[in-house]
């Protein structure tokens, strides 16, 4: 999927910084507890940004439910949960989208989050299944031009059954890959989603998620934008010479 937004946000990138994802430890808005989107604790700041430009859960109404919390952070004082409450359909999940990131073409970089379970809630490798889902699409300067093609990546939650959980309830653990940026990137967009999938049974559980990382040399040219994007008004769609 390819998610294009018409909005201009100023990026300010130091020229040595590591860490290219604003707000990747979900700081802001402050909550005093566990706190659900539609509470006040939207991330992405009602699509304005800037680190964080979409927000959104799928499937049935409370089945699946997500927000930030001080409960636990792995730095800083709040993370991202996700929270499945007895889910026995698939698609069933939350959608997270990143500002457009500033980039250097043919260059690597290294894509991650770090997750963790809630000690009081843990979710059941042997139950439905559910995934973590990482989708990074590139773009030219116009932010409606993409470039190259997505790169995916994908880690079943807990961990596959019949091992080891990847993601425990005792410490942090970090999900990530290194990715080659195509020629012609001018901007990088992270889109991670947590879902069910087609397997039979239920979810339940609880994850803890924090500190977004997409590590590797910033874009050299301070404050870099999209360009705007273009769209005709209704009165120039609605003219003879738009027919």
């Amino acid at each position: 999927m390819r998610l294009f937004f018409p909005i201009l946000l100023l990026w300010s990138t130091a020229a040595f910084a590591d860490n290219l994802v604003r707000d990747g430890s979900f700081e802001a808005p402050a909550v005093t507890a566990r706190t659900l989107e539609d509470h006040g604790a939207d991330p992405t700041n009602n699509g304005r940004g800037p680190g964080w430009i979409m927000f959104q859960l799928s499937g049935t109404t409370g089945a699946v439910t997500a927000g930030l919390t001080n409960e636990a952070a792995r730095t800083g004082s709040q993370s991202f949960f996700v929270h499945f409450n007895h889910v026995t359909a698939a698609g069933q999940g939350v959608t997270l989208v990143s500002n457009f990131i500033p980039i250097v073409a043919g260059a690597v970089y290294d894509v991650g989050i770090w997750g963790r379970m809630d000690p009081g809630d843990i979710l059941n490798p042997e139950g439905r299944a559910a995934y973590l889902k990482l989708e990074i699409d590139y773009f030219a300067k116009d932010a409606n031009a993409s470039v190259g093609e997505p790169q995916y990546a994908v880690q079943p939650l807990p961990g596959s059954k019949n091992h080891e959980p990847f993601f425990k309830p005792d410490a942090w653990k970090r999900f990530d890959v290194k990715v080659a940026t195509p020629p012609g990137a001018v901007f990088a967009q992270i889109t991670w989603r947590w879902e069910t999938e087609a397997d039979a049974g239920e979810t339940n559980g609880t994850m803890f998620f924090d500190d977004v990382e997409m590590t590797g040399p910033p874009n050299p040219v301070p404050d870099l934008t999209p360009a705007p994007v273009e769209e005709p008004s209704p009165d120039a769609a609605a003219s003879p010479a738009a027919q």
